[in-house]
């Protein structure tokens, strides 16, 4: 399967998604005041939205009220799948989607980002599938990281002092899990393996997601689409590093 073919067979472009069983009957509802809000955010141009206007785009859209966008699951110029949202048209009713809702209901099982009025010919907005796993974790769609240049290849020193775990459900929930390995399987890779390690760089300590996925392994053109492409699935301030399997984590590493 191609790299770009990220598309479930429950994916696929025209298929429906409504509110689970257990909303069904009265729907998803949204905070109508805070669509009022987007709304009149969407009015500004968008050569003139600042980080104020993504402070308080970033403050409602959560439990705003939108519609979906018809397919409502689109493949992205990156090739990543998008759930397609878009602000409601007045006087008209719709089938309510609220982001909160949808995430912990369908969007992690399903690894698929979301997209705000693609309809326009340019997005107001597009959260990746990390960003959607950060919300899920933290309550927020980004968290602050490090500033830290950081290599994507490292090793331990000698008598360097570091702790190594597994990630947990709070670092990485099971669904985004299961995401990730589904997309590296389709990469013909079946034995991927992860850590948690947390290490000191200067003066912060940096928690890392460790995988076994070194160019030796995977070839130095997958290698390098890998690390650009798995961050998708990961929130921003996630660093994410390859490290030998039969080194000095052979006996921490798991499987994926």
């Amino acid at each position: 399967m191609g790299l770009f073919n990220l598309f479930k067979k429950k994916d696929k472009e025209g298929e429906h998604i409504g509110p689970p069983a257990h909303e069904e009957k009265e729907g998803y509802s949204g905070d109508l005041e805070k669509t009022a809000v987007l709304s009149n955010l969407f009015e500004i141009t968008k050569d003139k939205r600042d980080e104020d206007w993504n402070h308080e785009f970033l403050a409602n859209v959560a439990e705003a009220s939108f519609a979906s966008g018809n397919p409502q699951i689109i493949q992205g110029p990156d090739g990543f799948p998008y759930f397609q949202l878009e602000t409601p048209a007045p006087n008209k009713p719709f089938q309510c989607y609220v982001i909160s809702h949808m995430i912990p209901d369908f969007i992690l099982e399903r690894g698929i980002g979301i997209v705000i009025n693609a309809n326009t010919g340019q997005p107001d907005w597009v959260f990746s599938y990390g960003s959607l796993v950060n919300f899920a974790s933290r309550g927020e769609f980004y968290t602050t990281g490090t500033n830290l240049q950081l290599p994507k290849e490292e090793t331990i020193g000698e008598n360097e002092d570091v702790l190594i775990g597994q990630p947990s459900e709070a670092f990485l929930p099971a669904a985004a899990r299961a995401i990730l390995r589904q997309f590296i399987e389709q990469q013909g890779i079946r034995d991927v393996k992860v850590a948690l390690m947390s290490r000191k760089y200067s003066d912060e300590v940096l928690q890392e997601l460790v995988t076994n996925l070194t160019p030796l392994k995977t070839g130095e053109n997958l290698y390098t689409v890998l690390q650009s492409h798995l961050q998708w699935f990961l929130p921003a301030h996630y660093s994410m590093v390859a490290m030998d399997e039969d080194g000095s984590l052979k006996d921490h590493f798991e499987p994926l």
